[in-house]
């Protein structure tokens, strides 16, 4: 065995003494790789049979010299993939945000259905060759991070190729949200091509080269990936920031993203995405905690001076519409359960669904806050216009989308019921003083002064109020039109008989307004409300 050794020794040192790669020449190549399999064969015979100690750690410091030697060829032909060669290509673009000059950007891709060969066949055949005789030797783990250091270069300028970069979440830390938009924009298509397209590469190659040996395909898979998980802590990162409610929509397409790779995700990053799902779905009920307390926390003391629309009712009606075009995800992510997202049985047309649930509740927030907006006028009428005008405006944006079929009947017959009630309020916060006018003292008598005093003080009256309301708004012009018919119905009846009182009195000549120019003058006010 020792004249063995001597012999081995001598083959292996002329080749380990080479100053140049032993995969230069194929011939080389191949009588390395044959001693080596001579030496690991002789190791496990004497391992077997031998108990000489010293000769054993002889064996194995030459079979340590190989591996070193073996190494450094793996890692060579492995680091051979560069884009270098490619910079003319077409589909290549420079980058114009990076600051690495030599950085080329991917355009568009349509296609996902492609797998890249990063190194050509013959380069993955001998690079399996050398995996083989490492791990037959005891160095798996070895040679699974030397693929792994090899190809990390690769992946980082492939990430950076898509116009992004793997660590992200480091350098916009301090970014505004306006910068993290713009990156969130360039993340999301670039997550559909890595998982498309640069995982599935990656774990073929592995496969391809630790073929035979899952294990270690495992681990240099898992290890060479890492640039990739680093890519995904991005969505942490936003999900985590992401705390105003203008950042729902951003996270709402993260989400989506992450969904979309769904079918095709490489069961190495199952727990990542799914825990990256569960923080991105908490973070988007997050928001609409932080939308409710938005709308309790607007105490303004100023509300719109002629009871018009208020702005917080604008903007929340408006972002409630937007979030309804993504009520499957906003749903899906309301019900979400770390790890169990398909056991939900998730219907977001349903009213007692938990996106209704909470979308009716952010509305009545905004109802009652509303309400208390109303009574800053310190004038009922000009309270209850307040109120109808948003109301209405609400009642419209909820008929106008998805937004109703979340409410539910029931829930718009709630709100309804309210607007009818503040236009009662306002009509006898108004015009029932104005009734009052007229049957006051119906019973002490109907004298002609009587009557004239209750007219004079009527027509005053109204003369008042639509020199006051006439610079109120009524947002909605059909609105104002009802309120003109409902007022009309109310006075001019009451009206018409204080005129009867009047002509009863025998008076000569009596003069009086006549109903039908009360009832334009009644028109007119809610004309000039509605600004017709």
């Amino acid at each position: 065995m020792e004249d063995t050794l001597q012999a081995l020794d001598d083959l292996i040192s002329q080749f380990l003494s080479l100053n140049r790669s032993l995969w230069s020449s194929s011939d080389d190549a191949d009588a390395f790789l044959e001693a080596v399999d001579e030496l690991t064969s002789t190791i496990h015979g004497l391992e077997n049979t031998s108990e000489d100690h010293a000769l054993l750690e002889s064996f194995d410091l030459l079979l340590e010299r190989c591996s070193v030697r073996l190494k450094d060829e793996f890692q060579r032909l492995i680091a051979t993939s560069s884009f270098n060669d490619y910079h003319g290509d077409h589909n290549i673009k420079k980058s114009q945000d990076e600051d690495e000059s030599h950085t080329f950007v991917a355009l568009p891709i349509r296609d996902f259905d492609i797998i890249v060969d990063a190194l050509p066949e013959v380069v993955a055949t001998e690079a399996h060759r050398i995996a083989r005789r490492m791990i037959a030797a005891g160095f798996g783990d070895i040679c699974a991070e030397t693929y792994a250091s090899a190809r990390h270069s690769f992946i980082d300028e492939s990430i950076a190729r898509l116009g992004v970069h793997a660590h992200l979440a480091e350098r916009f830390k301090s970014a505004s949200w306006e910068e993290l938009d713009t990156q969130i924009m360039r993340w999301i298509p670039a997550i559909r091509v890595v998982f498309h397209i640069l995982i599935p590469s990656e774990r073929h190659l592995c496969n391809c080269i630790f073929d035979g040996f899952t294990s270690y395909s495992d681990l240099a898979f898992a290890t060479a990936c890492k640039p990739f998980l680093q890519l995904l802590s991005f969505a942490n990162f936003i999900a985590a920031a992401g705390h105003n409610p203008e950042s729902l929509f951003r996270i709402v397409d993260m989400y989506d993203a992450l969904t979309y790779i769904l079918p095709v995700l490489d069961e190495a990053f199952d727990h990542e995405i799914a825990a990256l799902r569960e923080c991105l779905g908490l973070s988007i009920k997050g928001i609409f905690v932080s939308l409710e307390k938005l709308i309790r926390g607007d105490s303004s003391e100023s509300a719109p001076p002629d009871g018009g629309l208020h702005p917080i009712t604008r903007y929340v009606m408006n972002y409630l519409m937007a979030a309804c075009a993504s009520r499957h995800t906003l749903e899906e992510a309301m019900h979400l359960d770390f790890g169990c997202a398909e056991t939900c049985l998730i219907n977001p047309d349903r009213p007692t669904s938990l996106l209704a649930v909470r979308l009716a509740w952010i509305v009545d927030v905004l109802i009652e806050n509303l309400e208390s907006k109303s009574r800053i006028y310190g004038h009922v009428p000009l309270g209850c216009v307040f109120l109808i005008n948003n109301g209405i405006y609400i009642i419209k944006k909820v008929n106008g989308c998805e937004l109703k079929v979340l409410l539910g009947e029931d829930w718009m017959r709630v709100i309804s019921a309210k607007v009818h009630q503040w236009v009662l309020e306002y009509r006898q916060a108004t015009w029932g003083r104005a009734i009052m006018i007229l049957e006051r003292d119906r019973r002490s008598g109907s004298s002609y002064s009587v009557v004239v005093e209750k007219l004079n003080h009527f027509h005053n009256f109204v003369q008042a109020v639509c020199q006051v309301q006439s610079r109120w708004v009524l947002v909605e012009k059909q609105q104002a039109m009802d309120l003109s018919t409902m007022v009309e119905e109310l006075v001019i009846p009451v009206y018409r008989d204080t005129i009867e009182m009047l002509n009863e009195t025998e008076a000569v000549e009596a003069s009086y307004v006549r109903p039908e120019d009360v009832k334009l003058q009644i028109q007119h006010l809610f004309k000039a409300m509605a600004k017709l």
